[in-house]
């Protein structure tokens, strides 16, 4: 799995699932990374207390109202 880190709220993100709801537009580019290692997504939870999005766990549906 890919995930996308927000090191400026310290946020681990699925990148598959990640969307407008997780709030990352806002963090500069350089406050953002890409990895596929889930020990370092371990550490950064264990270590540095980063969390896991709550959005991004799995596809955000969008609905329309007619």
């Amino acid at each position: 799995m890919t995930y996308f880190v927000d090191h400026l709220k310290k946020r681990i993100h699925r990148r598959q699932f990640a969307g407008d709801a997780c709030g990352f537009l806002s963090t500069p580019i350089g406050k953002r990374e890409f990895t596929d290692s889930h020990t370092y997504i371990l550490q950064l939870e264990e270590k540095d207390a980063y969390s896991e999005c709550l959005n991004c766990q799995s596809f955000q549906v969008l609905a329309e109202q007619v």
